[in-house]
């Protein structure tokens, strides 16, 4: 009788996390005892990508709730027939100079500034060639009156990036922390762009549900959805509105990210702009999907309005109340 009542009280949702510093509402969540108040028991895998294996974990039922970007990969699943949908956003694009690209020391003239069309013919080196950062240089290129056709690009993933910077392969990086604050201190390289000047509050990173916890767990999403949200508004106390330490959160993401460098995790969590209430902006997902399809990324265009499901989120706010 005990075992049974026991496993009434608590139920288990599998959720899939790429642990980088977006997931910190999700850890703190589970740290705090959040999802345990809900009665949820949260078993945490982790995933290279939000694409691929995870979106097959999704798809099977393996993975009730997914995460990562809004991808090519994505829109591509959603158009194959994978049944998730995008329930809330985690992080976005913040003011306080999350991503930078950052010019080579060696083509800036002393005492003038580096101009953006001098970008053309330049090597920037990207994390990925397919992704959103791809969108972002194109953000980057407009604003300087260039194509992408104007200059080479080079993928490299982003602890390789200062090295390139100082030994001249690249010219331009796009970086984030905690590799903005070491090409600034050795010297290395020279903000010229910031993310937020050019995509400002751009989602970076999303909460999935699959069909199956949808459908078949609603009550449970909805509970998840909940302990979530507190999570994100813990964070965002702590790190936004300083209401709570720094370290207080460093302390939760050491624990469950794969990062053991809590002098980069600083760095990078100080720069991490979560959503406290998981807004969603449907046109942005559309007009990413335009782009992405334009440069052949996307090959079939779908409803975006069938990949998003808005039920959950909206609830969890109305019974959390909206943070202000």
């Amino acid at each position: 009788f005990n075992s049974s009542f026991a496993r009434a009280q608590v139920e288990k949702v599998k959720v899939g996390l790429l642990m980088i510093n977006a997931d910190a509402g999700v850890f703190v969540a589970q740290e705090k005892g959040y999802f345990g108040d809900q009665g949820l028991a949260v078993e945490i895998t982790y995933f290279s990508s939000s694409g691929g294996p995870q979106m097959a974990a999704l798809t099977t039922g393996e993975l009730d709730v997914g995460s990562g970007s809004i991808s090519p990969g994505i829109y591509n699943s959603v158009a194959a027939g994978i049944n998730m949908r995008v329930v809330a956003s985690k992080s976005r694009v913040g003011p306080r100079g999350s991503a930078k690209y950052v010019v080579r020391r060696g083509l800036v003239e002393p005492g003038k500034p580096f101009l953006l069309k001098d970008l053309k013919g330049k090597v920037i080196a990207l994390n990925s060639a397919g992704g959103s950062s791809r969108l972002y240089m194109d953000g980057l290129l407009r604003k300087a009156g260039l194509r992408e056709s104007d200059v080479i690009v080079r993928v490299l993933p982003f602890n390789d990036m200062v090295g390139a910077l100082s030994q001249g392969a690249v010219d331009v990086a796009f970086l984030v922390q905690p590799f903005i604050t070491i090409a600034d201190e050795k010297g290395i390289g020279v903000g010229i762009a910031d993310l937020w000047e050019l995509f400002p509050g751009h989602m970076t990173n999303n909460l999935f549900y699959s069909d199956a916890f949808i459908r078949n767990r609603p009550t449970l999403a909805e509970k998840f959805m909940t302990a979530f949200l507190k999570g994100q508004r813990y964070f965002y106390d702590a790190i936004v509105k300083k209401k709570d330490s720094l370290d207080s959160v460093v302390d939760i993401v050491a624990k469950y990210s794969r990062s053991g460098d809590r002098k980069a995790l600083r760095l990078g969590l100080s720069v991490t702009e979560l959503t406290p209430n998981g807004e969603m902006d449907l046109k942005e997902i559309q007009d990413d999907q335009d782009w992405y399809f334009q440069k052949g990324l996307v090959k079939t265009k779908i409803d975006v309005n069938q990949m998003v499901d808005l039920r959950f989120l909206q609830s969890a706010v109305q019974s959390l109340g909206t943070y202000r």
